[in-house]
């Protein structure tokens, strides 16, 4: 079955597995990986230094580059070190996932 189709919740476990222990895999840190997603599409598609979430203001950890290959290893369910600084803006935001 081609990852694509898979629900946002199966990427996720598969993307656990594969994370060798970096993501931890249960539901609650599911809710927090799809509002870390969220940011870093934000950051995709933006060319400014900074982005907002609940009313913070963060200095970016990611370039736009590096977020849209992100979203990309998310679709695909492959973590490699580029998908890993999803890591960075989830310290940032004080989210685990």
């Amino acid at each position: 079955m081609n990852a694509k189709s898979w629900s946002n919740h199966s990427r996720y476990v598969v993307l656990t597995d594969h994370s060798s222990g970096q993501l931890v895999g249960n539901y609650s840190t599911f809710v927090n990986f799809l509002k870390v997603k969220e940011v870093i599409n934000n950051i995709a598609f933006s060319d400014k230094s900074t982005y907002s979430d609940n009313g913070n203001i963060y200095n970016r950890k990611i370039t736009s580059q590096e977020a849209k290959n992100i979203l990309a290893n998310i679709g695909d369910c492959t973590w490699t070190d580029n998908t890993a600084k999803m890591l960075l803006v989830a310290n940032q935001l004080k989210i685990r996932i």
